[in-house]
């Protein structure tokens, strides 16, 4: 289990067989307060992550590690965390949310305060590069993806919603 603060540390917690959490390690991550934690799974050679905002205008992209036990056959145990990049995402106040979208090599897709979906893609070699969509007149506080990440919804603070169509023009040559 994953806890985010308000001081802007995450706290990893077990869940034991008698129903009790037991604290293993905590990251100070940020001085602004963490509002959203995403576990992204292993892709494209990258190792599992998290994506996560915190209020320091900041998004962070966590990758994870883990160590098999002796005698598990599962998945192994969550050991540490360590930041693979900060990407800048406008937030001091609210309470904004990110999400995962798998397209391509996938991307980190945040609300923000000031108006925008900003949209960083996790390639290789793409040094997150960073696009962003304008719609909203007020602050971004939440973002999804449906199940086949054909649309993407956005919220404002103001409760508008927002659906965007993700298009393939692949299949357009560049000329």
């Amino acid at each position: 289990l994953l806890a985010g603060t308000k001081s802007g540390s995450i706290h990893v917690l077990e869940a034991s067989d008698s129903s009790t959490l037991k604290f293993k390690f905590k990251v100070q991550l940020a001085r602004g307060g963490v509002t959203c934690i995403t576990f992204v799974m292993a892709a494209y050679g990258q190792p599992p992550c998290l994506l996560v905002n915190t209020s320091d205008s900041s998004a962070t992209i966590i990758d994870c590690t883990y160590t098999q036990q002796q005698g598990n056959s599962g998945g192994g145990v969550l050991t540490n965390l360590a930041v693979r990049q900060r990407v800048r995402v406008a937030h001091s106040l609210l309470p904004l949310k990110c999400c995962y979208s798998p397209s391509g090599q996938g991307y980190l897709i945040s609300g923000s305060e000031d108006k925008e979906v900003y949209i960083y893609s996790l390639a290789k070699g793409s040094n997150y590069k960073m696009q962003y969509l304008k719609h909203h007149q007020v602050p971004v506080v939440a973002v999804a993806v449906n199940l086949q990440d054909t649309l993407l919804a956005s919220a404002d603070s103001l409760g508008r919603i927002v659906l965007w169509r993700r298009i393939d023009m692949s299949h357009i040559p560049n000329d």
